[in-house]
């Protein structure tokens, strides 16, 4: 039996999801703010579908964890850009400023009904293996 190989970076494997207008509204401010994050966003969703349908997740799940990545990083809109599009390490004190971005992220999910089921992927995507926040 031939083995079979995924293409988790394959962009055309995503499927175009019917996002809200919040969503694509929080995706659009990302855009205008910084092109790399927004690029971010579908990557990570893309490949967070491909490994959904490998390993034969239900259809509903799929579409929440990819919805969830694609706004994982929504916070960022409210990091300045100074810190976000720096060339170089940051220091410790733009770090701390960056690492906000997850619970910058949530508080923007639970004040919208539409985002709020997806909260998760702002939220948690910082999550360390022993289940500790990294931010």
């Amino acid at each position: 039996m031939k083995e079979l190989k995924m293409d988790f970076y394959n962009s055309t494997n995503l499927k175009s999801y019917d996002l809200d207008e919040s969503m694509r509204y929080q995706l659009a401010m990302l855009d205008s703010l910084d092109v790399f994050t927004r690029l971010h966003c579908e990557n990570v969703a893309n490949l967070t579908c491909r490994i959904c349908e490998y390993m034969h997740m239900k259809s509903y799940f799929t579409v929440y964890c990819t919805i969830c990545a694609y706004l994982h990083d929504i916070g960022k809109q409210f990091i300045p850009p100074s810190i976000l599009q720096k060339n170089g390490k940051l220091t410790d004190e733009e770090y701390a400023i960056m690492k906000t971005h997850t619970t910058i992220g949530y508080n923007i999910c639970m004040k919208d009904p539409k985002l709020r089921p997806y909260m998760a992927g702002p939220l948690y995507h910082h999550e360390a293996l022993d289940g500790t926040r990294l931010s």
